[in-house]
């Protein structure tokens, strides 16, 4: 069972100087984030050092998903790559509070083939006896996803529409874990806006393919928080703490409707509706008989504001008009 929890990207906080990677720990322990993606970097951090910082993320609750293979390893075929997983992981499968990825980017080792993956996921679920959940990040569109060797899929795509659309028909849970950060670089991957991240963030937990945060901010050092950790500065963060916490109340039988804005449906139970950048004056929905507790959620105000309670079979939701709405439906005894 993969969790519907919220992850950030941190690559490489682990390798920083103690100032600073005890900001990240306290960021981490304030933030509405249960998990942080981070390269291994076995040859950069020694694994007694690995372990410490994998033992205090567990200590604040937060799961360290390692990313096995990253271009600093220097791995250029696959004997090598076998090499380096069967050092790292029997060594940290010792830990609860584990992920694995193999890759956050495959073409950075053009040596390896689809094959070679394959058999490097094979690898990792015979070193770990824990069957931690484990991963590659491709695009969308590729094989790769569909391989059993892999407990979910993670996916790089610019919107969980297009994320959503190429794996619908995907027999295992699929995160996004590429999709852009916020920030001000050059690069348009990372200088999306915070309501770009906040509205991609909603319109993926519904679709259930959840959005994996990710900051490029530079600070006073000249580095970014998705880089090096230390302290988020950006706008998406407490509005994602909102989210996480309408995360928690998402009954796990709810289901995905494609209609005309994205909407999570248990039927006569639970309904959640995200509007997106839509401008509806109102909603309405044909629900069992029954009555129901009303709530439109501003995404981005932050404000849950609760209407009267409706009898089914037809509920109508009046909205605001603006950007960002989302509308929560559920039975009342």
């Amino acid at each position: 069972m993969i969790d519907e929890g919220m992850a950030t990207t941190a690559l490489g906080w682990h390798l920083q100087e103690d100032k600073r990677r005890a900001q990240t720990l306290a960021t981490l322990e304030s933030s509405p984030f249960d998990r942080v993606r981070m390269a291994a970097l076995a040859s950069r951090c020694s694994l007694d050092s690995l372990e410490d910082r994998v033992s205090e993320l567990a200590a604040i609750g937060v799961t360290a998903e390692l990313v096995l293979l990253s271009s600093g390893e220097g791995v250029t075929d696959v004997e090598a790559a076998a090499r380096y997983v069967s050092e790292v992981v029997p060594r940290l499968a010792v830990h609860r509070n584990v992920w694995w990825s193999l890759t956050d980017d495959p073409s950075q080792f053009p040596g390896l083939s689809e094959h070679d993956w394959v058999r490097l996921a094979d690898l990792v679920a015979e070193e770990d006896p824990g069957h931690h959940p484990l991963s590659i990040t491709v695009e969308a569109g590729s094989p790769l996803l569909w391989r059993r060797s892999f407990t979910h899929g993670s996916v790089r795509a610019r919107s969980p529409r297009d994320a959503w659309v190429q794996t619908r028909d995907h027999h295992k849970p699929v995160r996004m874990d590429m999709c852009g950060y916020e920030g001000d670089a050059d690069d348009p991957w990372r200088s999306l806006t915070a309501e770009e991240v906040v509205n991609q963030a909603w319109d993926g937990t519904v679709r259930r393919r959840c959005v994996t945060h990710g900051e490029s901010y530079r600070d006073e050092d000249g580095l970014t928080w998705s880089e090096a950790g230390g302290t988020l500065s950006g706008g998406a963060v407490p509005r994602l703490a909102l989210l996480r916490q309408i995360l928690t109340a998402i009954p796990a039988e709810a289901r995905y409707v494609d209609r005309d804005a994205p909407m999570l449906e248990l039927t006569g139970e639970f309904y959640l509706e995200f509007c997106g950048e839509h401008r509806f004056p109102e909603r309405t929905y044909d629900v069992p008989e029954g009555r129901y507790e009303v709530e439109v959620i501003d995404t981005w105000e932050m404000t849950v504001t609760w209407g009267e309670v409706q009898e089914g079979p037809t509920v109508t939701v009046p909205l605001p008009g603006t950007v960002g709405q989302a509308i929560r439906l559920r039975r009342r005894p």
